[in-house]
């Protein structure tokens, strides 16, 4: 995935806060506004309106005038997605957008009183560009944080957890048990993902990249490819559909995905969008705090868990 360098902010460098106590008072205020040039903006006198029906749930008054979110208040929310089944899709008989992440986020969207949701999908690799292009306000699929993201995007609060699982044929013909197996075999996975750096930084593996997750764990069933690595729920979700498939998960394989804040999944947003991304956050936690968190992640088959 081509990623788009970030552009110089700041043509000074911040004064610390040793120099402003040397400075003194009122030479420290005058460095800093020589430093800023200019004075300094105040926070806003009220934070955007939120949906009070939610017990004690407020915002923060936020030092910054970028409006994300109250723009996104007023034209309503842009979502990004991959259509991805069982996170982030459009039910193909409704056509209505729903799914775990899709749940999560409509929640917060009645919670931040945002007005309305625009629903726009494209392939995983394309869902970051598209960000920065503007033509989202939030990927609103199940993303996690990698160093390459970190470098062109911020993420919100982390949600829930899920690992990733190897899938190999019944019997695991192959004696593959760990990443450093697949060396000398064919793997799939979804590009754009955490999964596809993995593979492709194992020397001697090919590589079978993939724009829609459907294809994966097919082709692997008719032995296009000797092993994939891909979501658990997911994974586990098309072998209880196809067990005519003859697939199995590697039990003994010891996932990557850490049950840590970096290993959680999470949603992107644009770096400048500041008020948006720290409203969201408290919305996450509120959530969490709240168990409503939990009846969403159980609706979809997670457990405590996965909390």
């Amino acid at each position: 995935m081509t990623e788009k360098p970030i552009p110089a902010r700041m043509e000074h460098q911040p004064v610390g806060r040793r120099g402003l106590i040397r400075s003194g008072t009122v030479g420290g205020a005058a460095a800093l506004l020589a430093a800023t040039g200019g004075p300094a903006r105040a926070a806003p006198a009220t934070p955007p309106p939120v949906d009070t029906s939610f017990a004690d749930f407020t915002l923060l008054k936020i030092n910054s005038d970028d409006e994300s979110l109250s723009k996104v208040q007023q034209k309503g929310l842009v979502v990004g997605t991959s259509n991805d089944w069982p996170y982030s899709f459009l039910d193909p008989k409704t056509g209505e957008w729903t799914g775990l992440d899709g749940d999560i986020i409509k929640y917060i969207v009645k919670m931040l009183k945002i007005p309305k949701i625009n629903v726009q999908t494209v392939t995983f690799d394309g869902l970051i560009p598209g960000l920065l292009d503007g033509r989202f306000d939030i990927v609103g699929d199940s993303i996690h944080y990698t160093k390459n993201r970190s470098k062109v995007v911020s993420f919100c609060f982390p949600t829930y957890y899920y690992a990733e699982a190897l899938i190999v044929p019944k019997g695991n013909p192959n004696k593959l048990h760990s990443l450093t197996d697949l060396k000398g075999h064919t793997v799939g996975s979804l590009l754009g993902t955490n999964y596809a750096e993995w593979i492709q930084a194992i020397p001697g593996v090919n590589f079978q990249g993939y724009k829609d997750w459907a294809q994966i764990i097919p082709e692997l069933a008719i032995g296009r490819t000797d092993a994939a690595l891909f979501d658990q729920p997911v994974a586990a979700a098309q072998m209880k559909q196809h067990p005519e498939w003859k697939i199995e998960i590697v039990e003994d394989y010891q996932p990557r995905t850490f049950k840590n804040p970096a290993g959680y999944s999470s949603y992107a947003f644009r770096q400048g969008d500041i008020q948006w991304v720290t409203a969201f956050s408290s919305a996450v936690q509120w959530m969490e705090y709240n168990d409503e968190m939990k009846k969403i992640l159980s609706k979809w088959g997670l457990s405590g868990y996965n909390n």
